[in-house]
């Protein structure tokens, strides 16, 4: 049975997002943290979500989509 993997901390965090704007693969940035493409996936989403309800209005939080 596979263990289950998180992006934990806010450093991996960090990493991924650094790495998406710089247009890597999502693939190769999971394999980097070890972690699955889904549970990337899931985590940036979570990350989006949170951005998106403490943006102000007017102002553009977030990460750029890659």
């Amino acid at each position: 049975m596979r263990s289950q993997h998180h992006v934990g901390d806010g450093d991996m965090l960090a990493v991924a997002l650094r790495r998406g704007e710089a247009n890597e693969p999502v693939t190769l940035i999971a394999r980097y943290l070890g972690v699955g493409r889904s549970t990337l996936y899931r985590t940036l989403a979570a990350y989006d979500e949170v951005a998106a309800t403490m943006s102000s209005p007017g102002g553009q939080r977030g990460r750029a989509a890659f």
